[in-house]
């Protein structure tokens, strides 16, 4: 390698020499032959410390690499050579940088050396970018982060769909700041025009690399290199991958050298780019660094002066545009513009590299391109970093695209409440997914030993799964695919290649030319099959096939529960059809099955149970019934009727009182309360409770605590408490008749009874029970009731319910003789009433059952309302509307 050295005499070169070397963008430092640093540039200070000049080289660098280099520096002052060496230092930020060391010593005119000059190329992208190339994809966005340019992707509208901190960065903002934004909002209308036109270019799939001005978030404005290619998928445009560089620095540069003539040879032999200054016109070599000599194999510049850029690089005597290449010099030349493009260089004697090539305009002092500064610099290895990374960001773009839509689809799977619901938009969406494809879905029952008909489904749904089950079926074979399907324990598709896995299969491929199935699992056990047929050959991409896998494998434990749900809803539905009496009721009507479910669902728990209903309706066999049902029906059953005593006696009867507590108190009395330990305890007429001891029984409820009257010591009792009521406790409440925090304590689940007039298809039921227990009571032998005692008996609107009904029929048993109960041995209230004239409306019924509460009442509304379980106000309006004001007055 020939050595340059320059000796700096004059104050103008000197200057020259000041001003490159501060606006030079890579970090150098100049020392004297102690080591001592003597000058840096703007780059150093920036990035290492601002303080360096006049410190030891090596203490400027903070961490493990500082002894090295300045055994390194030692090691140029005594060999007088160059060297070149890697260092790791820690960055006044914190974070420990990676560079290329590059010190050359400097000459006296005495050709003494009087110290060094070092050049610090950051190679911390190289060094991340070789290590994280072979990680997983977070590594591939450090790689990305780490980059010197800035790095981003925007979609087919222009938006920032993703961005690296160095755009962000360079862009004065945050990421999360310009995610989202569109990349035409940091440009003004220029820019903005230009950046559109290379946009539709990237919408025609083609590439550039042009100069851009962008606009930062604080006003400012920045030049910069954009390197941007289109995103394709299967031939539709999806977005752009670019590359931006921040070449404001050069561009200050270029600027600051308009009035030089060459560069100062020890600072350009320092730079590794190869660099090269050509005039234009002619096309001769002005100057040429080092890298540049190395690679033409030149001994000295002197050789390569005055010779054509043409005839070196390329070894040709005319001119590369004359000969029809492109030409970057000519290209800056012309428009007076930086260029920067990429090119091979198969012609060196080396293999294949990619270059990348940048020419750079010299102006003078009117503006004109005197020379064209040429760069060359390896970027093979860049190049393939941001292929990979772009095939990375697209499989990334599409693998993600493929789990939203997994996810969406899932999420709707889920929202299915029906087999049938659900496997008709599973079929549908295979058929979607896969044009031509049939797809049957055969699916075991819950108990695994049959194949579901799918009844339920659309004909076009489950047309060719009726098929299949029609010929295994014709071929006596049902019982051997379900078996087969049972036992399957292989989670790999079956195809043809490894159709043994399901032989029986065979038989439903008979007609298709090409097929595969899914065999869907739970946990390890098979619950069904997806067979998709073809009858002509298609071939469809992996990604879809894989895709299909994984929706119905999210999709089997819902077809699994739905499947085991709707079996069980059948069964408790047949079970419930069944049902004509539930314990000591009587009922198989509609209203009487929901209660005999209630029951089934409240019975296993310990909360309250407030029952309402009217009078009669059979409130306390209703809480017998959850009793016998429960964890404690071994345990007592304890009643209270909070109707029949006084405050001060219902408050002892609950909850006991000590010896001496009032008048009379001779000795201990355990509560109803204490004695329902362990069981249950019914509150019947709650209603009727005193607001003393409501606060009492609030307490118990909430804590299961009590006191006995006149006692002091706390108890605890294990007790579930069911209540019972014929008011409204709602409106009691809104009265201030009843706590209302009492009313939610009791609330807690509320069972109420229909009235008998509400579910009058039970009276015939009900009457039957009543016979048989009354005959055995009166030694009889009754059959049944004549058409016209069980006719009264349905039109009678039963106020008094189902206790005024096994009345009635007591009555009946008693005064009938013979086998047959008829209309006359009734009670007067029925066989008058059906003796008169037939209820022929809905409208005579309310009138008969209105002036029936009057006269059963002695005509006082308040008792009538009642008896109705209605408002007084509900009252005189229907007896205006049934003409019965009159028919009171004269009562009255």
């Amino acid at each position: 390698m020939a050595r340059q050295r320059l000796t700096v005499n004059t104050r103008d070169c000197r200057t020259s020499f000041d001003s490159i070397f501060q606006n030079l963008m890579e970090p150098m430092l100049i020392c004297d032959s102690d080591l001592r640093v003597t000058e840096v540039n703007r780059a150093f200070s920036e990035l290492f410390n601002d303080q360096a000049v006049g410190k030891k080289c090596h203490e400027v660098f903070q961490g493990p690499g500082a002894e090295h280099v300045r055994s390194r520096l030692e090691e140029v002052i005594r060999t007088k050579e160059s060297r070149s060496f890697d260092l790791s230092a820690l960055l006044p930020n914190g974070k420990m940088g990676h560079f290329e060391f590059m010190a050359s010593p400097l000459w006296n005119s005495e050709q003494t050396i009087t110290g060094i000059i070092g050049q610090v190329h950051d190679i911390s992208k190289r060094k991340s970018l070789e290590k994280e190339l072979h990680v997983s994809e977070e590594r591939y966005r450090k790689i990305v982060e780490t980059a010197r340019e800035g790095i981003y992707i925007v979609d087919n509208t222009g938006n920032i769909r993703f961005a690296n901190r160095r755009l962000a960065s360079m862009l004065g903002g945050s990421v999360e700041e310009i995610i989202g934004r569109s990349v035409f909002d940091f440009m003004d209308e220029s820019a903005r025009a230009l950046a559109l036109s290379k946009f539709e270019r990237r919408r025609q799939g083609l590439s550039d690399t042009y100069e851009l001005t962008m606009t930062r978030t604080d006003g400012r404005r920045i030049n910069c290199l954009v390197s941007a290619a289109p995103m394709m998928r299967d031939g539709i445009f999806e977005g752009v991958l670019g590359v931006l560089t921040n070449v404001t620095c050069l561009k200050e540069i270029e600027a600051a050298l308009r009035s030089a003539k060459t560069f100062s040879e020890k600072i350009i032999n320092s730079i590794t780019d190869r660099i090269v200054v050509v005039e234009p016109l002619t096309y001769r070599i002005v100057q040429v660094n080092e890298s540049f000599l190395i690679k033409t194999g030149a001994g000295s510049s002197s050789e390569l002066t005055d010779r054509t850029c043409h005839e070196v690089l390329f070894g040709s005597q005319t001119p590369c545009h004359e000969e029809g290449i492109f030409c970057p010099v000519r290209k800056t030349f012309e428009t007076g513009k930086p260029f920067l493009c990429d090119t091979v260089h198969p012609d060196l004697g080396e293999r294949e590299r990619i270059i990348q090539i940048a020419t750079y305009p010299i102006l003078n002092e009117r503006d004109e391109v005197e020379l064209v500064i040429r760069t060359e610099r390896d970027i093979t290895e860049k190049k393939m970093l941001e292929q990979a990374l772009a095939l990375r960001s697209e499989e990334l773009v599409r693998t993600q695209g493929r789990l939203e839509e997994l996810f969406d689809l899932s999420r709707e799977v889920g929202m299915k409440s029906t087999l049938p619901e659900l496997v008709q938009f599973l079929v549908e969406f295979t058929t979607k997914l896969l044009p031509g494809a049939e797809p049957a879905l055969f699916l075991l029952n819950a108990a695994r030993d049959q194949l579901l008909q799918l009844d339920g489904c659309a004909p076009h749904v489950v047309e060719r799964l009726s098929h299949f089950l029609q010929k295994i079926e014709l071929c006596g074979l049902t019982s051997d695919f379900v078996h087969q399907l049972e036992k399957f324990k292989t989670k790999k598709v079956v195809t043809a290649d490894n159709a043994q896995a399901f032989p029986l299969l065979k038989i439903l491929t008979e007609a298709d030319l090409t097929w595969f199935a899914i065999p869907l699992f739970v946990r390890w056990q098979c619950i069904g099959l997806l067979f998709l047929g073809w009858k002509t050959f298609n071939k469809y991409p992996a990604g879809d096939l894989r895709f299909l896998e994984a929706l119905y494998e999210q999709a089997s434990g819902h077809l699994r529960n739905l499947v085991v749900h709707e079996a069980e809803v059948s069964q408790l539905k047949s079970q419930v059809a069944e049902r004509t009496s539930y314990g000591d009721m009587i009922g198989q009507s509609k209203a009487m099955q929901e209660i005999y479910e209630l029951i089934d669902l409240v019975a296993g728990s310990d909360a309250t149970v407030l029952i309402t209903g009217e009078n009669g309706t059979g409130k306390e066999v209703v809480a017998h019934s959850i009793h016998r049902q429960s964890h404690r029906r071994k345990g007592p059953f304890i009643v209270a009727n909070c109707s029949a005593y006084s405050p001060t006696l219902l408050e002892s009867e609950i909850f006991g009182h000590e010896k001496g507590a009032f008048t009379g108190a001779t000795h201990q009395k355990k509560g109803r309360i204490e004695r329902a330990h362990g069981g249950t305890l019914f509150l019947d007429e709650i209603g009727e409770i005193a607001p003393s001891v409501q606060i009492f029984l609030l307490r118990f409820l909430q804590d299961h605590c009590f006191e006995r009257v006149g006692g002091e010591k706390v108890i605890a009792a294990d007790v579930r408490v069911l209540a019972a009521t014929n008011r409204n406790l709602q409106q009691a409440v809104e009265a201030g008749k009843f706590r209302d925090d009492l009313y939610y304590r009791l609330n807690v689940i509320a069972v109420h009874l229909p009235s008998l007039r509400e579910r009058k298809e039970d009276i015939p039921l009900l009457a039957q029970h009543f016979l048989g227990k009354y005959n055995l009571k009166e030694r009889k032998n009754i059959k049944s009731f004549s058409i016209g005692a069980m006719q009264a008996m349905m039109n009678y609107s039963w106020p008094g319910n189902v206790r005024q009904l096994e009345n009635a029929i007591s009555y009946a048993v008693v005064l009938t003789q013979g086998d047959l109960i008829r209309r006359k041995h009734l009670p007067r209230f029925l066989w008058e009433i059906a003796g008169g004239r037939s209820v022929t409306s809905l409208s005579e019924n309310e009138r008969f059952m209105v002036l029936n509460a009057l006269r059963k009442s002695n005509w006082n509304k308040h008792d009538a309302a009642r008896r109705l379980n209605i408002s007084r106000s509900t009252l005189y309006s229907k007896m205006r509307r049934y003409g019965l004001e009159d028919a009171a007055k004269c009562a009255d």
